[in-house]
């Protein structure tokens, strides 16, 4: 009978959480880092579960505990992710000028861009940054529209407290909330850094 094959949960930026099948003998430590084998190369994750059994064999798998190496190409591809960064502003600009490309990220392999951008005048189309990327830099690119919340998140920025906001500590999804309807229904709109109503009103209470 063959064994289970042991699995770990780890989470990358953009891919989110997934499993990855652990190698004999490889010790995953919750928060550590590791180098991950994906359908587009190389990357590294972060394991949020330490290894478990399980009946499925996930596609993915760890290569190995990523080490200083792994640091100083980490640190080369931030300064060609912002090379890229500038080809996919540039050729976004043509077609929508008021652009914003507040995130890019080169995978560890060097094989894929990963961009996020924000157009608040209207939605673009982004083939012709792509392609303009592709041309020049040879990796492959995926690239989301993201709102302005999503914006801050990514860039960080101080709310009107005087403290992080709470999208860019810990808060990543906007809650809702009693208070905040309450608040809208009155015509009061008390905006955050991002222009937006400000996601800690949900979780005001009167009392």
């Amino acid at each position: 009978m063959t064994a289970a094959p042991l699995v770990v949960r780890v989470q990358t930026p953009e891919k989110g959480r997934y499993s990855v099948r652990c190698p004999d003998g490889f010790v995953a430590r919750h928060g550590g880092r590791v180098v991950v084998k994906l359908d587009y190369g190389l990357d590294i994750a972060e394991v949020v579960d330490e290894r478990v059994h399980s009946d499925a064999s996930p596609a993915f798998s760890i290569v190995r505990l990523a080490g200083p190496e792994d640091a100083i190409a980490i640190a080369a591809n931030e300064s060609r992710a912002r090379a890229m960064r500038e080809v996919f502003r540039e050729a976004a600009k043509k077609v929508v000028p008021d652009v914003r490309v507040p995130y890019a990220r080169l995978s560890l392999g060097g094989e894929r861009l990963f961009v996020r951008y924000v157009c608040e005048s209207r939605r673009l189309d982004p083939g012709k940054a792509i392609l303009a990327v592709r041309k020049e830099c040879g990796v492959a690119v995926n690239a989301w529209q993201v709102g302005p919340r999503d914006e801050v998140r990514l860039v960080g920025a101080l709310g009107p407290c005087g403290r992080a906001c709470c999208c860019a500590a810990w808060q990543h999804k906007y809650p809702g909330g009693l208070a905040a309807d309450a608040a809208r229904q009155k015509g009061q709109n008390p905006t955050g850094a991002c222009g937006m109503f400000k996601c800690c009103l949900a979780f005001e209470r009167e009392g």
